[in-house]
């Protein structure tokens, strides 16, 4: 039973349709999606602006819910849960990493990453120090811990949003455009971090990107066009 449920894949969703308005008003976000990722997958999700991208993030992740169709997470129906279980499962098995890092400006690295923990209420004060602690210095930044936002470089504010990402030692991480607001050089040694990261912890990966840096490198790509999966590299 044990080794069944571990092959349970990471995110199923079956027959996902999303519209917004109605009538001559309607716009058919997503079409018809299906799509399985596995534990452990690295997987960049690519195309052009209003393809339908953040809405699928938004939905795999259970911050928007299909209009139709399954959203299966862990095996859990996230389409069938109230608020306040979709709270609950994206703050023990999801991390997010934004483009534009999100970070508390008035707050120090080592809190930025320390106050979701407390305000998620699954860790003592002394573990959650150690996980924050843990995590500054598994991105490269324990030095650091003491600076605010606006004395790090943004390729260093992005790690302490990687660092803020993993501290609840999620399932999943999805990430928006992770390098989209990074130089090149920046982008390619965050994109080498989220890798390392992927393969020492298996933590699985689902990327928004533009970049063609990730999407030579990743194992995985899905393209969409216009609400349709149009590419995957799997298939």
């Amino acid at each position: 039973m044990a080794n069944a449920i571990k092959e349970l894949p990471a995110i199923l969703l079956i027959d996902i349709f999303k519209s917004y308005g109605v009538g001559d008003n309607k716009i058919d976000a997503l079409k018809q999606i299906n799509l399985e990722i596995k534990k452990g997958e690295f997987l960049a999700l690519c195309g052009p602006s209003g393809s339908g991208k953040s809405t699928l993030l938004n939905i795999l992740s259970g911050l928007d819910q299909p209009t139709a169709g399954t959203n299966l997470f862990l095996n859990k129906a996230l389409n069938e849960l109230n608020e306040n279980q979709l709270s609950m499962i994206r703050s023990q098995h999801l991390g997010f990493i934004f483009q534009f890092f999100n970070l508390i400006p008035v707050l120090s690295a080592f809190d930025n990453v320390f106050y979701p923990l407390i305000l998620n209420g699954l860790y003592s004060k002394k573990i959650a120090k150690e996980l924050t602690l843990h995590y500054l210095d598994s991105v490269g930044l324990y030095e650091l811990y003491d600076r605010k936002p606006g004395q790090l470089s943004g390729g260093q504010q992005q790690r302490v949003a990687i660092a803020r990402a993993l501290a609840n030692q999620p399932n999943v991480v999805v990430a928006d455009e992770p390098t989209g607001n990074l130089d090149l050089a920046t982008g390619e040694a965050i994109l080498d971090l989220l890798m390392k990261i992927n393969q020492d912890i298996g933590t699985t990966f689902i990327i928004s990107t533009h970049s063609t840096q990730l999407k030579d490198r990743a194992k995985r790509v899905i393209e969409i066009k216009d609400g349709e999966l149009i590419h995957d590299s799997v298939i």
